[in-house]
C-alpha cells in the first residue's frame, strides 16, 4: 500500500459469502429483537410487570443505536477480519450474561451491551457493496437485507418455540451459541486489509477522531445522503408504526387473539422479505428511479387496502405483505445510492444512513402506538399516509433537483 492512499479490494465473486454474510446479519438483529417476544416471559419469571420487562427492550434498542453510531465508523479504520469477529464475540458474552442474569438490573444491563455489540449488519452490508463486482452491488445489499428481515420476523418466531420448550433464558443462550460458531466460520472470509490508508494505520485513534469528527461534514456535502436519509426515516417509522400495533389490533376485541399467534403474523413479513436479492438484480439492471416508482405504488397500494380492509384477515394479509415488500425495496435502493456515492467512506455513510433510520423507526413505534391508543387501526393507517406523503415530496425534490444538476457520481448518473 502506498501511503495516504486508501486501500480498495478487489471485486470478487460473492457466493457463498454473501450467504454466510446474510446469515450473520439475521442472528445479530434477532438478538435485537429477542426481548420483544420474550416479554411476558422475562416479566413473570423476574417478578416484575410489563413496563419493567419493556426496559430491556428499550435498552437494547438504545445499545444498537449507540453502537451504529460508536463503532460502525471503525469499519474505514480497522480490519474486518479482526474487527467483526470481535463484535461476534462480545456479543455472544453478553448473551451468556443476559441468559444467567438473575435479577432485572442485570438482564437490562446485559441487553443493553449485546445491542452495542450487535451492529455487524451495519458494517457487512457496506462491506459487501465493496467487495461486489461492478453491477452487482445492489444484489449483494438485497441479500444482506433478506437475512436482516429473516433475522426480524424469523428470530421472533424461532425464539417463541424455543422459549415454549426451555423457557426464555434458553432462546438467548440458542443465540449466543450461534454468535460462537459465525464468530469461528466468518474470519477466513473476511478481507484481511482495511479500507483505510497507511497513514490512519499507523494512528488509529487520532484517525477515530477525525472519522467522528468528519460526520457533520458528510451530512453537508452529500444532498443524495441528505435525501435518502429523509425518505428513508419516513419509510421506517411507517414500517415500525404498523408493525408494532398490528399486535394490538389482532388481540384486540375485533380479531381477539392471543399473542403467540398474533406473532405468527411475522411469516408475512419473512416471506416479503426473501424477495432482497431479486429486487437488488432489478436496481442493479435498471436504476433507481424506476424501482422507486414501482415500490412506492405498492406502498400506496398497502394503505388503501390495510384502510379500506383492515378489519379482515385476508386484507391484513395482502396488505402488510405488500407494505413489507415495498418498503424493503425502498431500503435496498437507499442505501445503494448512499454506498456507491461516497465509495471511500462507506462505513461512515452507512452509520448516518442507519442512525436515522432507527430514529425514523422508534419515532414511527411511539407514535404509532399513541394514535391507536385514540383513534384505533384507522388512526395508525392515516399516519402511515402522512409518512407516505413525505416520503413523495422527498423523492419529487430529489428528481426535479437531478434535472437541474450535472450527475457527478454513480449514484447520481443512476439516478437521473
Amino acid at each position: 500500500m502506498t501511503a495516504g492512499v486508501p486501500y480498495t479490494e478487489p471485486a470478487r465473486p460473492l457466493g457463498g459469502t454473501t450467504f454466510l454474510f446474510a446469515v450473520t446479519c439475521g442472528v445479530a438483529v434477532s438478538s435485537i429483537y429477542l426481548p420483544q417476544a420474550l416479554l411476558p416471559l422475562i416479566a413473570t419469571d423476574l417478578r416484575t410487570g410489563t413496563a419493567g420487562a419493556g426496559l430491556v427492550v428499550t435498552l437494547t434498542q438504545l445499545g444498537y443505536a449507540t453502537g451504529i453510531a460508536l463503532l460502525c465508523p471503525l469499519g474505514d479504520l480497522v480490519r474486518p477480519r479482526r474487527l467483526l469477529p470481535t463484535l461476534l464475540w462480545g456479543m455472544a458474552i453478553c448473551l451468556v450474561g443476559a441468559t444467567v442474569a438473575p435479577t432485572l438490573l442485570i438482564l437490562a444491563t446485559a441487553a443493553t451491551l449485546v445491542g452495542l455489540f450487535a451492529v455487524l449488519p451495519q458494517l457487512l452490508v457496506p462491506l459487501v457493496a465493496r467487495l461486489a463486482p461492478t453491477g452487482q452491488a445492489a444484489h449483494a445489499v438485497g441479500a444482506l437485507t433478506t437475512g436482516l428481515v429473516g433475522g426480524i420476523f424469523g428470530g421472533r418466531i424461532l425464539s417463541s418455540l424455543i422459549a415454549e420448550l426451555t423457557g426464555w433464558r434458553g432462546a438467548y443462550l440458542t443465540v449466543a451459541a450461534s454468535a460462537v460458531v459465525l464468530a469461528v466460520l466468518l474470519r477466513p472470509w473476511l478481507p484481511a486489509e482495511s479500507a483505510a490508508s497507511d497513514s490512519m494505520a499507523r494512528n488509529p485513534a487520532a484517525a477515530y477522531v477525525r472519522l467522528m469528527a468528519s460526520l457533520p461534514g458528510l451530512i453537508r456535502r452529500q444532498p443524495v445522503l441528505r435525501q435518502a436519509c429523509l425518505f428513508q426515516f419516513c419509510g421506517f417509522a411507517l414500517f415500525s408504526a404498523v408493525w408494532t400495533t398490528l399486535v394490538l389490533h389482532l388481540t384486540g376485541p375485533w380479531f381477539g387473539w392471543s399473542t403467540a399467534t398474533a406473532g405468527l403474523f411475522g411469516l408475512v413479513g419473512l416471506v416479503a422479505g426473501s424477495a432482497g436479492p431479486v429486487i437488488g438484480r432489478v436496481v442493479d439492471r435498471h436504476g433507481y428511479r424506476g424501482v422507486t416508482t414501482g415500490a412506492l405504488s405498492i406502498i400506496a397500494a398497502a394503505i388503501g387496502i390495510l384502510t379500506l380492509a383492515g378489519g379482515a384477515l385476508i386484507g391484513l394479509v395482502v396488505g402488510m405483505f405488500s407494505l413489507s415488500l415495498g418498503l424493503q425495496a425502498t431500503q435496498i435502493v437507499q442505501q445503494t445510492r448512499v454506498l456507491a456515492d461516497r465509495p471511500d467512506a462507506r462505513s461512515r455513510v452507512n452509520t448516518l444512513f442507519m442512525t436515522t433510520v432507527f430514529l425514523g423507526g422508534s419515532f414511527g413505534s411511539a407514535v404509532g402506538i399513541t394514535v391507536f391508543t385514540h383513534h384505533g387501526w384507522l388512526g395508525v393507517c392515516g399516519f402511515g399516509a402522512a409518512m407516505l406523503a413525505m416520503m413523495l415530496a422527498v423523492e419529487g425534490y430529489a428528481r426535479r433537483l437531478a434535472k437541474q444538476t450535472v450527475p457527478s457520481s454513480p449514484a447520481s448518473k443512476a439516478a437521473s
